[in-house]
């Protein structure tokens, strides 16, 4: 009964801290759009936008177009399906957590941000956007959360599961890739600073959620089948 009761509160563990974060980030939003705006350093945020929508040049536009398309629901779904596959396709031995990591990260940080963005209404920069404006709302980045979920939880993996001083310089740069995405998105005029820093906080938070509950526990370079075939022995003792 304990062991029954104990594992219960594991598997409702990440439900009520998804819950946790999906309040939290609503709360940081209506704080944006109704406490804040105006205000310190959102303030200068029109300013922000304002400086990218002058500055705007051919170069820029390519290189910012190709950012957001990284970070489109598209582009994200692909990579992540190839990812999951490879992750269970390992010649060594499938890693079903690190792949559960991955794919429910990806699916939590969406469903998270959807949930957000019923509650929270916020405008797009009043600037001329150079994407089309999606019916929700600017708050969180959409873009940057997808993109902390799938590269950020690419460099965990990298850092938690690989060897070698090559995993540093991977990681670094799958980390760089929102905070890449996050300035294209501004630069396109489709999110305020304080968005970008909203999809940052929900995607991390995504990952540290999932990350503590699958992740955890797991030894590295061990994967499902193993650990259950050196389980079974010990069942018979």
């Amino acid at each position: 009964m304990t062991t029954e009761n104990g594992g219960s509160a594991r598997l409702l563990r990440p439900v009520w801290l998804v819950a946790a974060q999906t309040t939290s980030m609503v709360l940081l939003g209506l704080w944006v759009t109704h406490v804040a705006v105006g205000r310190g350093p959102l303030a200068f945020e029109d300013r922000w936008s304002e400086a990218f929508a002058a500055h705007r040049s051919p170069v820029g536009n390519a290189l910012t177009a190709g950012l957001s398309l990284l970070a489109g629901t598209q582009a994200v779904v692909g990579v992540t399906l190839v990812c999951v596959a490879a992750l269970l396709v390992l010649p060594s031995a499938p890693r079903w957590a690190e792949a559960v990591f991955l794919g429910a990260s990806v699916a939590v940080q969406s469903a998270v941000f959807l949930v957000v963005t019923f509650f929270v209404e916020r405008p797009r920069p009043d600037v001329l956007p150079l994407d089309g404006a999606p019916p929700t709302s600017s708050f969180p980045s959409g873009h940057v959360g997808a993109s902390v979920a799938l590269y950020g939880g690419l460099a965990v993996l990298v850092l938690a599961r690989t060897h070698g001083p090559w995993r540093y310089l991977t990681a670094s740069v799958l980390l760089l890739v929102p905070a890449a995405v996050g300035l294209s998105r501004v630069y396109r005029g489709m999110h305020h600073p304080s968005d970008v820093l909203g999809g940052l906080l929900n995607g991390a938070a995504t990952l540290l959620v999932l990350g503590s509950a699958v992740l955890a526990g797991v030894p590295r370079g061990t994967s499902h089948t193993s650990r259950t075939s050196r389980a079974a022995p010990a069942a018979h003792r």
